[in-house]
């Protein structure tokens, strides 16, 4: 969910210490949708999330942030949290953040949403985030990243413990870089990026994404594994979006070829019309979210306040 609910922000400060920002921000979502079985049903969601910052008298910038929503409070885990310190040398990020890959590399997910994602769950969707542990199990889910912007370029490196330090599986490293070119008056955001989970495998990625036409963009993207990685050898993603005014359609496709096994490929649709004041009807589609070729959708109303 990408949308706000509620903001409110809190000022403190003392004397000799620079000012501390706490906002507030929540998401609700309300609808129907209709799961792989075919079954029905209603859907409502809500989910607030706290941020925090501050600035050093040395300017040395520093914050935090937790999602909060029913899932993660029942369980009682630190899913969606995250804690950084950033200035003249690079941010550091440490939590539930991306790897290197998935920071580079363009997710096919046209920018809009679906209330129940299902535009970005379908089996073959091109996503970089194939290589965090948080998705596969092999790592703990807590990410720390580097990252510095020089002009047009970016770099990130980041390392995610195996399993919290045990040892028992190998530590997942990961370096990124991202470009922006000017072709012909089009800015052509360019990533590449390589993470490495030891004995579990490797990945390397590239993507492509640009806007033209005004409202048209286009995106594309391959990841090749190597050491046999969730027995997938490659998968390749593109994407077309169009947005005007309040109306915004995007398509996604996906393919994964793998080691053992025929391959299989998915799409996605998602249509949003911004109703103004915070408010979106959202439709969204996957056609096979669960391997066997059921499909999924969902139509509602996305809100922020």
């Amino acid at each position: 969910m990408k949308k706000i609910l509620l903001a409110t922000t809190m000022l403190a400060g003392t004397a000799g210490l620079a000012a501390a920002e706490v906002t507030v921000k929540g998401e609700a979502e309300m609808g129907i949708w209709s799961n792989a079985a075919g079954d029905v049903a209603f859907w409502q969601d809500v989910e607030v999330k706290f941020s925090m910052s501050g600035t050093t008298d040395g300017g040395l910038e520093f914050g935090a942030a937790i999602d909060l929503d029913e899932g993660n409070v029942a369980l009682n885990d630190d899913s969606g949290t995250t804690v950084y310190i950033s200035g003249a040398f690079g941010k550091l990020t440490l939590g539930d953040t991306d790897g290197a890959l998935d920071w580079a590399l363009a997710d096919m997910d046209s920018g809009m949403t679906s209330i129940a994602d299902d535009h970005t769950t379908h089996v073959a969707w091109f996503g970089g985030n194939d290589m965090d542990g948080s998705s596969n199990g092999a790592g703990d889910g807590q990410i720390l990243r580097y990252e510095n912007t020089f002009g047009q370029f970016g770099f990130a490196v980041s390392l995610e413990q195996g399993d919290d330090g045990v040892g028992v599986e190998d530590d997942i490293y990961g370096v990124g870089i991202k470009y922006t070119a000017n072709l012909g008056g089009t800015d052509v955001n360019l990533g590449l990026a390589y993470q490495d989970a030891g004995d579990n495998g490797s990945a390397i990625g590239v993507s492509a994404a640009a806007t033209f036409g005004g409202a048209f963009t286009g995106k594309i993207g391959y990841i090749s594994f190597d050491d046999d990685w969730d027995n997938r050898d490659n998968k390749i993603g593109a994407e077309l979006t169009y947005v005007s005014g309040p109306i915004g359609v995007g398509v996604n496709y996906g393919k994964v070829e793998q080691v053992v096994g025929d391959s299989f490929d998915s799409f996605g649709v998602v249509a949003n019309y911004d109703l103004g004041g915070g408010a979106k009807v959202e439709f969204g589609y996957g056609s096979d979210v669960d391997g066997l070729d059921n499909d999924q959708w969902s139509l509602g109303i996305g809100m922020s306040f």
